[in-house]
């Protein structure tokens, strides 16, 4: 019993390090689009800047395909840092559904992805005629979630992991911003979700959100140290606790 209350004291004191070393020192600021846009293939030359939404479609009936492009500014993540992980949130509006029209399904389960833009664009320059180039160099895809969203919820998010991007960039790979596209496109139905942007809605609860989740090197070198201490501090108990044991047997 004793020896389980030993472990139990034991793995207590590594989870405190570990948490207080997250919530401490590990950091995870919300960035939001300094410029974002969406365009349609069937309305080549309209800009849509401004928009309080952007469309995500497929659809090769009419040439309907739609993208939707965002751009982040990273400056404020420190240089030196070490990043863990990074990602893209969009916060759905409304998907079409089944029974809409005999042309339309629900697009739950379409895989959306992002690349890394290669040229520069503006927020109400941008369109589908004249949409920038893209690398499929460490995009990232993920499946439309289940449900529906709407301006008063229920919240509905969609994620992808950028952090790979995001190293790009930091790297030196000129930062555009990216583009957001169904990975098949001209579907014989049409399938579309809508995401709200930072225009013309009530607040941050809607903006689409980039999360650097990162953490300084010497913080890195105070857990190395930490976990050190914890060592020591373990090994002792333990050997107290084994010369308790043997004494009593």
């Amino acid at each position: 019993m004793k020896r389980t209350l030993l472990v139990v004291l034991i793995l207590a004191l590594y989870g405190l390090t570990a948490t207080g070393f997250w919530f401490s020192l590990v950091k995870t600021p919300f960035l939001y689009p300094t410029i974002d846009s969406y365009g349609w293939q069937s309305v080549p030359d309209a800009n849509n800047g401004g928009s309080n939404n952007f469309q995500i479609t497929s659809s090769i009936d009419r040439s309907r395909n739609m993208r939707g492009w965002l751009a982040f500014n990273i400056s404020q993540i420190p240089s030196d840092v070490s990043i863990i992980i990074a990602k893209l949130r969009l916060r759905i509006w409304y998907k079409t559904t089944e029974g809409m029209s005999e042309r339309t399904g629900d697009p739950t389960g379409r895989m959306y992805g992002i690349y890394r833009l290669t040229q520069l664009w503006t927020e109400y320059g941008v369109s589908w005629t004249n949409q920038p180039n893209y690398t499929e160099e460490h995009h990232a895809t993920s499946p439309v979630p289940p449900g529906q969203g709407g301006w008063h919820g229920p919240l509905l998010w969609m994620e992808w992991d950028l952090t790979d991007m995001v190293k790009d960039w930091r790297s030196g790979a000129k930062n555009y911003g990216v583009v957001v596209r169904d990975v098949q496109e001209d579907s014989p139905i049409l399938y579309s979700t809508q995401f709200f942007t930072q225009d013309q809605v009530p607040g941050e609860g809607y903006y689409p959100r980039l999360l650097v989740t990162y953490v300084a090197p010497y913080a890195l070198v105070l857990l190395a140290l930490l976990f050190v201490v914890d060592s020591l501090f373990v090994a002792v108990l333990w050997k107290s606790g084994r010369l308790r044991l043997s004494k009593r047997s």
